[in-house]
């Protein structure tokens, strides 16, 4: 009996532990507690830090990284940077502090372009660089651009960027070249035309897309009525100059019948030079007809029409008003999510996230703008940046030193006196630069006029971490406070 009874208590042991097994195998593991990322907060396992994103929680939506997104301005990759989250890391491919316009890629920037997915841009002809990029990374790529939909603004009246053509004839005189290589044989017919400029292009300095070129010809014909043709290459759609020292022309793309309408003719008296014409062109090959020229051993000027940089889609400068940046968001938004279709809701609720934070900017810009009588809002800047920051705001654009979208121009000395007498009657109290723009020129306009010189306006870039504008955000808070204190009564 007593083993009887040790043996059910055994059996009944058994019986026991074989449930709680089978318990313990119907439950679900336990999982560490994930924490959700709530707005202006970042995931402490992020691979980069999200100042400004409300990125959605770890467990609904784990990180794409095999997803390579670069963007091409450091403004711009923290805008990106926001509507990703923690979904994604973003790459700025100009690194903080360097100036778009001036941006020359490196052998390492054109391998990190080869291997990225999604290449992000403001677009509207902010990089010169851009195609030449994308042609020597090779590969394919989607290519964004963040400004896409928004339109060019127009220069107000009374602005310096409304050149009279005096302004414009000296504005050329003043960037003219001297002529490269052996004069140019003209073609007697349109079919046999040569090709200007392609035996003058100087290797990595990019002469044909960077400015004015002069071209030496011999030309056909008798005394008084030489002429001839050639064809010209626009690599880039935009307004462009024409200029000769006597005689006609008209500008054709080769296919086609109907020459290009001249916008604006005005003359020019120097170097030889006597009339130029101003016109439209699309990015294509022209024939150049001439006619009626005095000599047969004579020259013709070529190019962008604003000097050694034009951006060809106007004015591209569009982040500077918070309000158009929201379209910057929408276009990544979109962007993102066609390329991570798992990823869309987390960047729809980003991107809704940094709108509002984009309202909220904007409503603390005209606050502080508020704080300046309107007869105070005046601005002197280096170059035409800030005029989309003006229209927004309530400021006049009285002038800029380089009477031009890309700080690379050069402006002649009678331009200079001109804006120092706009200065003067206007009451303007300071001019303000950019960060790593040349000083000389507005330290000489500011001892013409008494008014102050204000630096380290960050328009084109965000600092590094440590410095006053590491976002998007603290750099448009901290160049209005800048504007405010110095125009401040």
């Amino acid at each position: 009996m007593k083993r009887l009874h040790h043996l059910k208590v055994f059996v009944a042991g058994m019986a026991a532990v074989s449930l709680l097994v089978a318990a313990c195998a119907a439950s679900p593991a336990a999982s560490p507690t994930v924490a959700p990322t709530t707005p202006g907060e970042t995931s402490p396992t992020a691979e980069a830090p999200m100042p400004t994103a409300a990125p959605m929680s770890a467990e609904a939506a784990p990180p794409a990284a095999a997803l390579r997104v670069i963007a091409l301005e450091s403004f711009l990759a923290d805008i990106v940077q926001n509507v990703a989250g923690d979904r994604l890391t973003v790459k700025a491919l100009i690194p903080p502090d360097v100036d778009p316009h001036a941006y020359q890629p490196t052998p390492a920037d054109v391998a990190a372009v080869a291997d990225s997915d999604l290449l992000i841009t403001n677009g509207a002809g902010l990089v010169p660089m851009l195609e030449e990029l994308l042609k020597n990374a090779g590969g394919k790529r989607t290519v964004v651009e963040a400004a896409a939909g928004l339109t060019s603004r127009e220069a107000r009246e009374g602005e310096e960027a409304v050149m009279s053509p005096e302004e414009r004839a000296e504005a050329l005189c003043a960037q003219l070249p001297e002529a490269a290589g052996e004069p140019l044989e003209a073609g007697p017919m349109a079919e046999s035309a040569p090709l200007a400029g392609h035996e003058h292009e100087h290797e990595g300095e990019h002469a044909h897309e960077h400015g004015l070129e002069k071209f030496a010809l011999k030309l056909m014909g008798q005394a008084a009525d030489f002429g001839g043709y050639l064809r010209l290459e626009v690599k880039e759609a935009g307004d462009y100059l024409i200029a000769l020292p006597t005689g006609q022309f008209t500008l054709t793309p080769v296919g086609q019948d109907q020459p290009v309408k001249v916008e604006e003719m005005f003359p020019v008296e120097c170097a030889g030079l006597t009339q130029a014409a101003q016109m439209e062109l699309e990015a294509a090959e022209y024939v150049l007809a001439l006619s009626g020229f005095a000599q047969a051993e004579s020259f013709v000027v070529f190019g962008p029409a604003g000097g050694h940089h034009h951006h060809d889609a106007g004015d591209p400068h569009f982040w500077l008003d918070p309000n158009l940046v929201v379209k910057y968001v929408e276009n990544i938004r979109d962007a993102l999510s066609a390329a991570d279709a798992e990823g869309a809701p987390v960047y729809a609720a980003n991107a809704m996230a940094y709108i509002a934070q984009l309202k909220q900017l904007d409503a603390w810009i005209t606050e502080q703008v508020a704080q300046l009588p309107p007869e105070a809002r005046k601005l002197v800047t280096n170059h035409e940046s800030f005029g989309y920051f003006a229209d927004r705001y309530g400021f006049q654009v009285i002038g800029t030193v380089v009477p031009n979208v890309s700080p690379m121009a050069q402006p002649s000395a009678q331009q200079l006196a001109r804006l120092a007498d706009r200065v003067k009657e206007a009451g303007v109290r300071a001019i303000f630069l950019e960060t790593g723009a040349d000083q000389r020129l507005a330290q000489q306009l500011a001892q013409e006029t008494g008014i102050r010189v204000v630096t380290e306006l960050y328009s084109h870039s965000i600092t590094t971490a440590d410095g006053p504008a590491p976002t998007y955000i603290d750099m448009m808070r901290y160049n209005t406070q800048a504007i405010v204190n110095a125009l401040r009564p």
